[in-house]
């Protein structure tokens, strides 16, 4: 793979991590759900699940800084098979992730169009449409090559950074000058355990993952030994601050029932805004979140694509996925499938189904498919133990030892596990049973389709 060009530095990996992880939508999620509730959950998901998959990423990538990140070490921990599993859940994964996240960037460019467009919301045709045009935009950037596509990563970061400060800014004016638009006390902050709020947490977990982006792509990175584990850290601190400040200004600014699913956050600006009575924030902020999106997509088409590119290589899938642009050295066919299928996805996933029955089912099944492969990345970990010292030098392993290296392992491990068990639980309205064995349904399809192409490339190559 010596073709592919080294491109992405360090403040680009930092941006990478900041647009592919932090989603503004799980400001909707966790306020709206959870009020000031969430914000404990939001602490313990960062020590449960981000500080170990920020360690173990860290671990794996200055031990194997090989492409393709988690395929790689799931391949020298268990073998050729689980790695390939653990690769293809990534990408399919992507494929439905990428109409779930469109959804999202669509309904803020629709906000930021004022109030008489918002009933294209509820359009299906024209938010399938949209989302189906900026994704070919991006497929088409990322084509070109990191040195393009990078671009879009780091905008979309600006664009996410953006908006979150001036959410947490006003909903410190407005604390000052009105107080609480939900109202809070010591109590609130308490979380009522029960199955709802575990499944909760769930995704409070799965808004906290993605620090694995940057190394599906270690050969693409200047230095990844040394760059990876310091993008890690910055943009860990900045992750995090933009989530636990973010849902306390959203709480802030407007009640906790008045905040919608789709734009909650440019709504909470303009009533902030509002009542300062000045200019168009909201609307700027809104397109601000939706070219945030548009950078999460890029960031994970190009993390995603590296997964059939790397099999092409091993020849688990055909030899194309393998190919390098002759002009860009992207890996163009890979992207081009990603592209193609997720497509079709986009299509299908609006057929008979309301956007927001789309946007919840979507959220639920990529929660369970994604964190297949984190199962993977803790089991690796494990594994494969602490590095033997001849085999120590430029790796920065898991603090503590052996005892170190078990506990961020089984923590992460479980805390996965939990996250999947309790992503099958219902919305509101919905049958329980439809719902789980839908998303069941789907992942032994996934996992089924996955195998077989594996058995059918092992005895090809």
């Amino acid at each position: 793979m010596s073709d592919l060009r080294r491109e992405l530095r360090l403040w680009d990996l930092v941006l990478l991590n900041v647009v592919a992880i932090t989603g503004l939508r799980w400001w909707l999620t966790s306020a709206r759900e959870g009020g000031y509730a969430s914000l404990p959950l939001w602490i313990l998901a960062f020590l449960c699940f981000f500080v170990p998959s920020g360690l173990a990423v860290i671990d794996l990538t200055t031990r194997y800084p090989q492409e393709g990140g988690i395929y790689v070490w799931t391949k020298r921990a268990f073998g050729d098979g689980h790695g390939f599993i653990a690769g293809w859940c990534l990408w399919t994964n992507n494929l439905i992730y990428f109409p779930h996240l469109l959804i999202f960037t669509v309904g803020n460019l629709i906000f930021m169009a004022g109030p008489k467009s918002a009933h294209l919301e509820h359009d299906v045709v024209f938010m399938a449409l949209l989302s189906f045009a900026l994704f070919w935009i991006i497929i088409w950037m990322n084509v070109r090559g990191l040195r393009y596509g990078r671009w879009l990563n780091n905008l979309g970061a600006v664009g996410t950074w953006f908006p979150a400060m001036i959410l947490i800014g006003l909903g410190a004016w407005a604390l000052l000058r009105y107080g609480s638009a939900t109202p809070f006390s010591a109590a609130a902050l308490s979380p009522v355990w029960g199955f709802g709020t575990v499944a909760f947490f769930a995704q409070i977990c799965f808004a906290f993952s993605g620090l694995e982006v940057g190394s599906m792509m270690s050969e693409e990175i200047v230095d990844p030994r040394r760059n990876v584990p310091r993008a890690v850290l910055i943009s860990g601190v900045i992750i995090t601050l933009i989530y636990v400040l973010g849902t306390t200004a959203l709480l802030v600014a407007i009640p906790q029932g008045s905040i919608g699913i789709l734009s909650g956050v440019g709504a909470a600006i303009a009533a902030v805004q509002e009542k300062m009575g000045f200019g168009s924030l909201a609307a700027v902020s809104a397109l601000s979140i939706a070219l945030g999106g548009i950078g999460g997509v890029s960031a994970w088409l190009a993390g995603a694509s590296r997964m059939p590119f790397v099999a092409g290589i091993d020849r688990y899938l055909p030899p194309v996925f393998g190919r390098l642009h002759p002009r860009h050295g992207s890996p163009y066919v890979a992207l081009l499938v990603t592209g193609g299928v997720s497509s079709l996805l986009i299509l299908v996933g609006f057929w008979g189904v309301s956007v927001e029955e789309a946007y919840l089912f979507l959220a639920d099944f990529t929660i369970v498919v994604y964190f297949i492969p984190y199962l993977y990345l803790f089991a690796a970990l494990l594994r494969l133990g602490p590095p033997q010292p001849a085999a120590s030098e430029g790796v920065i392993a898991v603090p503590g030892g052996w005892m170190g290296n078990r506990l961020v392992g089984l923590v992460g491990f479980l805390t996965t596990a939990v996250a999947i068990a309790f992503a099958f639980q219902a919305p509101e309205g919905a049958s329980p049973a439809a719902f789980a064995g839908k998303i069941l349904g789907g992942c032994a399809l996934l996992l089924f389709a996955g195998w077989l192409l594996y058995i059918k490339g092992r005895r090809a190559a």
